[in-house]
């Protein structure tokens, strides 16, 4: 037996109430931290009661101690020993009376001096009351089933209220429903109550099974027949066996200023973050834990942020989330809550259900790279030449939103390849030769943390005219940036939102509502002067840059990678993302100006689907060659050569391409695919007119039939240049493929280099090129499990949205006018495609590699990223197939976890089951 440690740690705790009392805390032997914040706490909780009164407690391991048994054992008593299989576990009483048996004793010949003086109260503590590894956390003695922790934790005195849980066991119910609801009568009156589950498959430490049980808010504790209805709907949702089970009451807490959950650690990957989850509107409590609201508030704090930085509502969740996790030493914790007049209510308490260890490993390097991140952020505050403009924001939606095309947090093939071809200095290139601004040697994209953002500062400055003088330019840009970080919610929204930047309806009165007072009317006009220019240039350019596509698709590149990457990816910039650049700027702009007429009441929305959907782009020639194929009209090979280098992932070496498995991916679009939808009946002369009188109105002279052929031609060329520029890279990530099979490096490997690491190995002979990839490579994981930690959110305002953000929910792009109802398929990559058809598909983010998904009967498409103008929204109009685009990465995780979806496109309304 370990004697006593005459050198434990003495702890003093002061009362709130009454003159302070010197109350002792030793513990013997090896104690797991939370044991000894435990005992604080109990011994504060009964310094509440006793005054001056000072205690002592000696306790050893881990042991459950109750306030509310203690308290009464010590009204009668001036020790209480508590033991367990013969074994004394602690002593507590008032120190006069203890002191001096403790001193220089183990327990067990302290247990025989306190029997000799007689005023003792001896127990034995049950087997859920101790713990037999003396490291173990309290956690592991206080989180049980529902009821029995809310219990525990409603005798301590804490920054929390709890309604004391009213406990009604199924064989109670069974036997005797009437004498429980006198009980229950006796104990609450005529108050409202909330009848809760609390089911012993509910919140295990490997599963949660939340939500799966019912529980009744609101119920008169005083109608017995609404009582006793709503606990035999709780206990029948248990399903057999609810006998041996049991359900609690608690006072119905309302009306409340907010609710939600609080997650210590990071649900999903359980890093470092406070995740709240709440609900500021509905006034109820139930909210966030049903899913049923349609836009939550999602907050994530770095656990070492400064409270101070933290607004009131939120450093106060995260302050009783500090102290209940410090309390029971379980890290990862999952707590309900509500805050009701200027009180916190304490709902639930569960471990987050993961079979997982915490990510200790990677935590070091994470922290580093997010002080890295606000440090990089900082340097960046003013802006550097050519760029003007006050207060810069970041998103991961703006512009050439990466979000979407390589992911928030892109592996190093695909953030280099996308830079390479794109956001190094074709973006800027492109601008400039359009007209605008000359921001060559700017990069679009910058990376926090191994996030890949773009530089919305430097994105608008890139669309305002070149003849632009560059005060107006800064005043155009800091407003338009002010708006933003105003407004985040519309980042994906920019360029119809935020910035204007080709002609279009009203723009003259809408430039002078907006910059009248900071700029001259006469340097207003010359801006909308300019944008008309720009606009009548880029409709007339049209013609050329499709010839270069076309020069691209005859011949993409000579096979192999003898002679390096460069030369490969200087062609494929030069005739494949840079003219594709320029048709997406013109299909941009002649649909920003058919969104105008809209706008201005010229047309109304049902017209301008009718003219989008009328525009038949490669996705419409997929589906119809599919047809063909079916028919005999066209063969397999020619289906294959055409569509067979579609990869979902446009950048992403590991995803298989449609060619690689035709009669997985081509099989079911050939035999289920249907008839693309036909628009033969020309346009009202009516809808001519009104087109004509716009465009005059506009200033640009133009008809209505060249206006409708310029849109016509620049969405579907948009589409085409993609389709071209993507097949030659589909091809170069195929040979990048073919390389690094010898040198035993898989696709997954590959993905992992960057173009500066693959073109330094293709110059070393193979042996050394195979040792260095594998070392490049083991970094580069060890550097991405960093990052898959980090936490950002998706638009970047201030150098502590790196610490911490607070999301509200996008506003998605709905497609169609439908309500459709259907079960939900999570797509992760390609889905089977046997399993799509009736289904409303969820992709996180969809390129044109996704176009086989569309034509297989699919009752819907959601996704978490995407805008107006993007290629999936483009292709969801031109089928007229019902559509959520861009919903955001908060509403697209709460979408994820439901079986069927309504997709009310009608109603803008996303409803999950």
């Amino acid at each position: 037996m370990t004697a006593l440690d005459r050198d434990a740690a003495t702890l003093r705790l002061t009362s709130p109430v009454g003159s302070p009392p010197d109350c002792r805390i030793r513990g013997v032997g090896p104690v797991h931290a939370s044991m000894r914040v435990w005992a604080e706490c109990v011994l504060g909780t009964l310094a509440r009661t006793y005054g001056s009164v000072p205690l002592t407690l000696a306790f050893k391991g881990t042991v459950l101690l109750r306030p509310r048994a203690l308290r009464v054992l010590l009204q009668a008593s001036s020790a209480v020993i508590a033991t367990w299989r013969g074994e004394c576990r602690f002593i507590l009483g008032r120190t006069q009376a203890v002191r001096e048996v403790l001193e220089g004793w183990d327990l067990d010949e302290a247990v025989d001096r306190l029997a000799q003086a007689g005023d003792v109260a001896s127990f034995e503590l049950g087997g859920d009351e101790v713990s037999s590894e003396p490291l173990a956390p309290v956690g592991r003695l206080v989180l049980g089933d529902k009821a029995r922790t809310l219990d525990i934790l409603s005798e301590l005195h804490g920054p929390w209220r709890i309604s004391r849980p009213h406990i009604v066991r199924g064989e109670d119910w069974a036997r005797d429903r009437g004498d429980v609801l006198q009980r229950v009568r006796e104990r609450f009156g005529d108050e409202r109550v909330v009848v809760r589950s609390s089911c012993s498959a509910e919140d295990a430490w490997t599963e949660s099974n939340a939500g799966r049980f019912l529980s009744v808010l609101d119920v008169d504790a005083g109608d017995a027949k609404a009582l006793g209805g709503a606990i035999s709907e709780v206990f029948d949702s248990y399903g057999p066996g609810a006998a041996s089970e049991k359900v609690f009451l608690q006072s119905y807490v309302h009306p409340v200023s907010e609710s939600g959950v609080l997650m210590a650690r990071h649900p999903e990957t359980l890093a470092s973050y406070w995740v709240v989850a709440s609900d500021v509107h509905s006034g109820r409590t139930d909210q966030i834990t049903s899913g049923a609201l349609e836009k939550p508030s999602s907050a994530y704090v770095e656990h070492g942020v400064p409270r101070g930085l933290l607004p009131d509502s939120l450093r106060r969740v995260v302050t009783v989330g500090r102290e209940l996790v410090r309390l029971i030493g379980v890290e990862a914790l999952d707590i309900e809550f509500a805050l009701a007049g200027g009180d916190f209510h304490l709902f639930q308490v569960r471990p987050i259900a993961r079979g997982t260890s915490l990510p200790e490993a990677s935590e070091g390097r994470r922290a580093m790279m997010i002080a890295e991140a606000c440090k990089a952020h900082h340097a960046l505050l003013l802006p550097k030449g050519p760029v003007v403009g006050k207060g810069p924001v970041y998103s991961t939606m703006t512009d050439w939103n990466p979000a979407e095309m390589i992911g928030r947090r892109p592996l190093p093939l695909a953030r280099t390849l996308y830079g390479t071809l794109i956001t190094d200095r074709t973006w800027a290139e492109q601008r400039a030769g359009y007209g605008y601004r000359d921001l060559r040697g700017v990069p679009l994209l910058r990376d926090f943390a191994g996030h890949a953002y773009v530089d919305v500062r430097a994105s608008l400055n890139s669309f305002i005219p070149a003849v632009t003088p560059s005060h107006v330019a800064e005043v155009l840009v800091s407003h338009q940036l002010a708006r933003l970080a105003e407004a985040p919610e519309l980042h994906d929204k920019v360029e119809f939102e935020i910035a204007d930047t080709c002609a279009s309806l009203g723009l003259r009165e809408r430039l002078r509502r907006l910059y009248a007072s900071s700029v001259e009317a006469g340097e207003l006009d010359a801006l909308a002067t300019a944008l008309r220019d720009l606009t009548l240039k880029g409709l007339g350019d049209l013609p050329a840059w499709l010839a270069q596509v076309e020069r691209l698709r005859a011949h993409p590149f000579a096979p192999g990678l003898e002679g390096g990457l460069g030369p490969i990816l200087a062609r494929l910039r030069e005739l494949g993302t840079l003219p594709f650049a320029h048709l997406a700027r013109t299909a941009f702009v002649v649909t920003a100006l058919l969104k105008s007429f809209v706008r201005e009441g010229v047309i109304d929305a049902s017209e301008q689907r009718e003219v989008l959907q009328r525009i038949r782009t490669v996705a419409g020639q997929l589906q119809a060659d599919a047809l063909r194929v079916r028919r005999g009209e066209l063969g397999l090979e020619a289906l294959v050569a055409e569509f067979g280098h579609l990869r979902p992932g446009t950048y992403d070496i590991r995803m298989p391409r449609y060619g690689a498995d035709p009669e997985r991916y081509f099989g079911p679009l050939i035999s289920g695919g249907e008839e693309p939808p036909r628009h033969e009946a020309p346009l009202s002369h009516s809808l001519h007119a009104r087109l004509g009188a716009g465009l005059r109105s506009a200033g640009l002279k133009l008809t209505p039939d060249a206006f409708l052929g310029h849109l016509g031609a620049a969405i579907a060329g948009r589409e085409y240049g993609k389709h071209v520029f993507t097949r030659t890279l589909s091809g170069v990530l195929e040979h990048l493929a073919e390389w690094g099979e010898p040198l035993g490096l898989g696709r997954d490997d590959i993905a992992h280099l960057s173009l500066e690491q693959v073109e330094t190995a293709l110059a070393l002979p193979p042996d050394e090129a195979r040792s260095w990839c594998r070392d490049a490579v083991e970094e580069a994981r060890e550097h991405a499990a960093a990052v898959n930690l980090i936490e950002l959110p998706d638009i970047l305002v201030r150098t502590s949205h790196l610490l911490f953000h607070v999301s509200s929910g996008e506003q998605p792009l709905f497609v169609t006018k439908a309500c459709v109802r259907a079960p939900v398929l999570v797509a992760d990559g390609l889905p089977d495609p046997e399993r799509v058809r009736g289904n409303i598909v969820l992709l996180e983010r969809a390129d044109p590699g996704y176009d086989g998904l569309l034509a297989l009967g699919v009752a819907g498409i959601v996704t978490a990223y995407g805008g107006a103008n993007s290629h999936m929204a483009v292709r969801c109009t031109e089928l007229q197939l019902p559509a959520a685009i861009g919903v955001g990465r908060e509403q697209f995780r709460r979408l994820s976890g439901g079986r069927v979806m309504t997709l009310d496109c009608g109603g803008r309304r996303l409803v999950h089951e």
